[in-house]
């Protein structure tokens, strides 16, 4: 018999011996008893929940807006408890609430199951190696996707104390279940503590987190796995095989509408990695909608055939598909990740620093922006740059991006774009986390800027 069915005929016998206690012309008073049944673990009403005033024959259901109304309470005190299938799923015992009622009194009160905090607090009691420490959990989801991540590595180590990054005390790791769930109960408490996702050769972005002694918290965290992808492509006539100017295109489920150019050409950035349904349109042509599915980071180029009437003609046909690299599929210098020489030379007329060059590399997801940074060994303010390569919003903080002179990494990625100067430079490159990271390692978990000198 498992916790559900033992609790419920629990409170049957006891209901069941409370009514036989209530024998005819018994003199008695009674009392009524309201309130709300709420689930703190998804942060809303619980509908369904059994409710009893256990040593009484009065019980009831709580209706969807997890309220109930019971009458005709036997005066004294008494345990009040429910019983919901919710508190089987968590693998907790009914909560119960001691109340005293008094003859001709409604008394209120609120019941719930406990939160996640409260269950993770009490889940990690046996396995913390003392009274110093709290716990944390949550789940690990992609954040492109919002897809549960099973298998990801979790760390949580100590904030490191000095300008060298060495902290004090050894990391944890522990690995996410099927359903992307992490749970560690040994968190020293009362420090600061770095968490860090990780899966394969990518890395989430470190959260801070701060734990009580005998508590527990919630920290969700999402990986930079799945990144954006670009549909690219040409519609033609398909009688005439002429390029068609004005055509719009749409992506279902976006907000994105692009017309086509005077070639034909048409590109639509930041769509989600998955299938898509693509619809094209124009006045003078039939609508049609195509099927395409993109990866993670990857162009896609179609050819898209419209006829003046819906005939049987082939669907759109995929002519190339390729990783963010040196080019794009349309040759075209504004979707370029790299700068070359020559772009350099006519570029040194107009600038003299390096990281205006940068700015005129038009990658995806590269974004500088003017921060204010302390001086380690000072603590004096000064300004600095934040040069990110991500396909997300920048947010709060800074995630920079790893910075190679001719392959060798740089300790200082912000003061070697300042200090570099253009006209030593062959070329730049910018690579996104994926590549950068497969290329250099975990170094590059935030993507690189590659510079080779001349």
């Amino acid at each position: 018999m498992n916790l559900w069915e033992r609790s419920t005929a629990v409170l049957a016998a006891l209901l069941i011996l409370a009514a036989a206690d209530t024998l005819p012309g018994r003199a008695q008073n009674t009392a009524g008893l309201t309130g709300i049944v709420y689930d703190s673990t998804s942060m809303g009403p619980l509908a369904g929940a059994r409710v009893g005033v256990i040593g009484t024959n009065s019980a009831t259901e709580s209706g969807q807006d997890g309220r109930f109304t019971l009458d005709s309470i036997i005066a004294g005190t008494h345990w009040v408890s429910f019983f919901h299938p919710r508190l089987q799923e968590l693998g907790v015992s009914p909560p119960s609430r001691q109340v005293t009622f008094q003859g001709g009194e409604t008394i209120t009160v609120e019941l719930a199951v406990p939160s996640e905090t409260t269950l993770l607090a009490g889940w990690c009691v046996i396995e913390q190696s003392g009274p110093g420490y709290g716990a944390v959990s949550g789940i690990v989801t992609d954040s492109l996707t919002g897809v549960p991540m099973p298998g990801a590595l979790v760390t949580l180590e100590p904030v490191a104390t000095s300008r060298f990054g060495v902290g004090i005390g050894r990391p944890t790791e522990v690995n996410t279940d099927d359903s992307g769930y992490y749970r560690i109960c040994n968190v020293p408490a009362e420090r600061e503590m770095n968490l860090q996702p990780h899966f394969g050769r990518s890395s989430g972005r470190t959260v801070v987190i701060s734990v009580g002694a005998g508590l527990g918290q919630i920290q969700d965290l999402e990986m930079l796995v799945s990144a954006e992808g670009t549909l690219s492509g040409y519609v033609e006539d398909f009688a005439s095989g002429e390029p068609i100017l004005g055509a719009s295109i749409t992506v279902a489920g976006t907000q994105g509408l692009v017309l086509t150019d005077q070639e034909g050409r048409f590109i639509i950035d930041d769509l989600p990695p998955g299938r898509h349904l693509v619809t094209t349109d124009h006045i003078a042509f039939e609508q049609r909608t195509d099927s395409v599915t993109i990866f993670s980071e990857e162009v896609v180029d179609i050819e898209v055939r419209l006829a003046v009437e819906a005939l049987e003609i082939d669907g759109l046909v995929v002519t190339a598909r390729t990783r963010f690299g040196r080019t794009s599929l349309l040759n075209d210098a504004k979707r370029a990740d790299f700068i070359s020489r020559e772009e350099i030379d006519a570029l040194l007329p107009r600038t003299t620093a390096t990281v205006d060059l940068l700015r005129n590399v038009q990658a995806p997801g590269l974004r500088i922006r003017e921060i204010s940074t302390v001086d380690p060994v000072t603590g004096v303010p000064r300004p600095g740059l934040c040069i990110e390569v991500s396909r997300r919003s920048g947010g709060q903080g800074c995630a920079p991006a790893a910075v190679f002179i001719n392959d060798v990494p740089v300790p200082y990625p912000e003061q070697a774009i300042i200090d570099m100067d253009p006209n030593f430079i062959d070329r730049i490159e910018v690579l996104n986390p994926v590549d950068a990271s497969f290329r250099f390692g975990t170094i590059a978990g935030n993507g690189a800027i590659v510079i080779y000198t001349r």
